[in-house]
């Protein structure tokens, strides 16, 4: 059970209650990426997905109750493609991208590859 301050606010940051949420989990794979990314500059696009499966499947061993295991697995399995989504904003409706080109042809500059930075983005 948390323990909640004079304030309303619970005492704990994350809990096993509040990893099991998909704003929860989400969050975790948010900070835990970003975090790596920062301190040790590594930041590979399947790292998101490995840290969203291994939270999602450490939820359903921890919450859910014992029984038909191949089901649990298999929806630990969509649920950590879907704190994936969800943390990288890919279940967004997105435009496609722009040409190149058309930057250049429009007397834009053409786009400078910079250093990443805590923000940027690691999917």
């Amino acid at each position: 059970m948390q323990e909640l301050h004079s304030t309303g606010i619970p005492g704990d940051f994350f809990t096993t209650a509040s990893l099991s949420t998909l704003a929860g989990a989400t969050g975790a794979v948010y900070i835990i990426c970003s975090t790596i990314q920062k301190v040790f500059d590594f930041n590979p696009k399947w790292l998101a997905l490995l840290v969203s499966i291994l939270i999602s499947f450490a939820a359903a061993l921890l919450t859910q109750a014992a029984g038909n295991e191949v089901s649990r697995y298999f929806i630990a399995l969509l649920n950590g493609f879907l704190i994936y989504a969800t943390a990288t904003g890919t279940n967004q409706v997105l435009g496609s991208k722009t040409d190149p080109t058309a930057a250049a042809k429009a007397g834009f500059r053409p786009f400078i590859k910079t250093k990443r930075r805590f923000n940027t983005t690691w999917w």
